[in-house]
């Protein structure tokens, strides 16, 4: 299993891959609030993310191993996915980790190339924090005034890890996000 959200009506959402990074052998689950787990969709080598629109009707999830995040429409009634549309493509690095802020721009996590995109609902890049380590992992945004951007990085391959890696970065993001949500099951899975 690999990263997981809650979307705003308290389904939890996480991705899988093969251990191996075999392609299209990862999938996306959704466990609704009665502990129904749903395989919403297959076919993904890395899924990572996902993350969801304030309004809940758009879903974002990076293909890390592919360079890419989609866009699905999400129905809020039955989590039901539309058919996606690519949001943006990296050129180099992973889109790992992601979240969405109040304004509806999605940031992700570029592993393998030290910065983090803040991106469009429409594909535009809107701004890039460089960091100092290699392998950014995931992003939040909150802490006490609610605007801290937080980055976590990985040391995970790196022969020559250095103190940066495997830190948690912070910086002012400019922008306050959706508090995480906890999971609305009403029965838990055996």
């Amino acid at each position: 299993m690999n990263d997981g959200a809650v979307d705003p009506t308290g389904r939890f959402w996480a991705g899988s891959m093969a251990y191996d990074g075999t392609p299209g052998a990862g999938s996306l689950y959704r466990v609704d609030p009665d502990g129904t787990v749903v395989t919403a969709l297959t076919g993904v080598t890395v899924a990572n993310g996902p993350a969801f629109s304030p309004d809940g009707r758009r879903l974002y999830l990076a293909d890390s191993a592919r360079g890419v995040i989609s866009a699905y429409p999400l129905d809020p009634r039955t989590g039901a996915l539309g058919a996606p549309q690519p949001l943006i493509r990296l050129d180099g690095g992973s889109p790992d980790g992601m979240t969405v802020d109040d304004e509806g721009f999605v940031w992700t996590a570029v592993w393998g190339e030290s910065r983090v995109l803040r991106v469009s609902p429409y594909g535009e890049v809107d701004r890039v924090v460089h960091l100092p380590c290699r392998q950014p992992s995931s992003v939040a945004i909150g802490g006490e005034d609610g605007t801290r951007l937080l980055v976590t990085s990985a040391r995970y391959g790196l022969a020559d890890p250095t103190p940066a890696d495997g830190a948690l970065w912070t910086c002012d993001a400019g922008v306050s996000a959706p508090p995480a949500r906890a999971a609305l099951l009403t029965r838990y899975p055996a």
